[in-house]
């Protein structure tokens, strides 16, 4: 009974091995799909002897054109050349994996393992780029230090924590940081007063657009390309000298109004107004006209920025920004009946507060929500 189970098993284990697997090998470039059709026929069904023809073709051939390709690259000048070097080499890799990894596969062909060369090709361009860097840092100023943060950072990538590296990458990026200070937004009272109907209020905080500017450029973290932002507050109490400075500034605010736009309409309701002998509730149709009158305004906003060295004094970058906000408001008087009105109807009678105008806080407000993420886009691209 013993001796049968043990028959039992090894019919089983060939009959695996002469139907393959079902995982399935991918190429890693479109160019080496031949090879790996042959390579998953192969996992299938072993012996098919078109498979294994086709198998010691495109290996061949593909391997010849990667190692080409790396040939090629070693003597150009490209800066990516690392980059396609190691991604054909992880394409060899990924061939060699394939194949030993199929039985059908590497009975026909012995795939050569390009681990070895992959972990050399990094420490060379680990090593490639943290000359470059030393190079940069034995030069003066900001963009010097900053080439070499960057390369740095490259040789980092290929060889994790090679060498000092790390107290390179920390050091040079230091040296190369800008330090840009936003000015808290002017609006000087602007345009407005009690005379044109807009009160003043505290709904309207250039704090807080100051603060976002700040924050959303990337804070005092900094970013990519080592610069950080503080608005003049933080950069006081954290005792900041600003390389940069931006100013922002309403420069002017135009309001204008159109002529009153008048036109009337109709109201009519059926009313209740009593009873008949029966206590049936008897109906009479009310009519009211409503005469109702339409202001349209605009108001448009310039709002300048400057970014300027503080040592240079020159300037970094400037312009204006303009955009305007719409709204129209309405009121209304009647004749008639009153039962005829509706909610909406009295809603305009009753709008007494001159128009319901706005105030200066929501106007700025409106203004800054539109033009916030041009300003924000055109800080970014002065300092990237």
């Amino acid at each position: 009974m013993k001796k049968i189970n043990i028959i039992g098993v090894l019919l089983a284990a060939l009959v695996l091995a002469s139907c393959g697997t079902s995982q399935k090998f991918h190429a890693s470039v479109s160019e080496d799909k031949p090879l790996f059709a042959a390579i998953n026929e192969l996992n299938k069904r072993p012996s098919n002897a078109k498979a294994q023809k086709d198998l010691q073709h495109f290996y061949k051939a593909s391997v010849d054109r990667h190692e080409n390709a790396i040939a090629a690259y070693r003597k150009s000048n490209d800066e990516k050349r690392w980059d396609k070097i190691i991604n054909e080499l992880n394409a060899l890799q990924n061939m060699y994996s394939g194949i030993a990894a199929t039985p059908g596969a590497s009975s026909q062909v012995q795939p050569k393992n390009y681990f070895q060369e992959l972990q050399t090709v990094k420490e060379e361009a680990a090593a490639d780029f943290y000359s470059e860097g030393n190079t940069y840092v034995e030069k003066e100023g900001r963009e010097n230090n900053l080439r070499a943060y960057q390369a740095f950072k490259k040789a980092d990538k290929y060889v994790n924590g090679y060498r000092d590296v790390e107290t390179l990458i920390k050091e040079s990026y230091e040296k190369s940081v800008v330090n840009v200070v936003i000015n808290p937004i002017e609006d000087n009272d602007i345009f407005f007063s009690g005379a044109n109907g807009w009160g003043n209020d505290f709904n309207y905080r250039s704090e807080d657009y100051q603060q976002s500017l700040a924050r959303d450029l990337g804070g005092k973290n900094g970013n990519k390309n080592a610069v950080r932002f503080f608005t003049d507050r933080d950069a006081y109490r954290e005792r900041i000298d600003a390389d940069w400075v931006v100013d922002v500034k309403w420069r002017g605010i135009d309001p204008m109004r159109s002529t009153p736009h008048q036109y009337n309409r109709q109201a009519s309701k059926n009313v209740q107004i009593g009873s008949d002998t029966s206590g049936k509730p008897v109906y009479k149709t009310v009519y009211a006209t409503v005469y109702v009158t339409q202001r349209s305004y605009t108001v448009r906003g310039d709002l300048d920025y400057r970014i300027a060295d503080v040592q240079t004094k020159n300037n970094i970058d400037y312009g204006v920004i303009r955009d305007d906000v719409s709204w129209t408001e309405s009121r209304a008087t009647y004749s008639g009946d009153s039962r005829a009105l509706g909610q909406e109807d009295w809603y305009l009678i009753n709008n007494r507060n001159d128009f319901n105008n706005p105030s200066r806080g929501d106007i700025l407000n409106s203004l800054m929500r539109k033009m916030y993420p041009d300003l924000r886009r055109r800080i970014q691209q002065a300092t990237d």
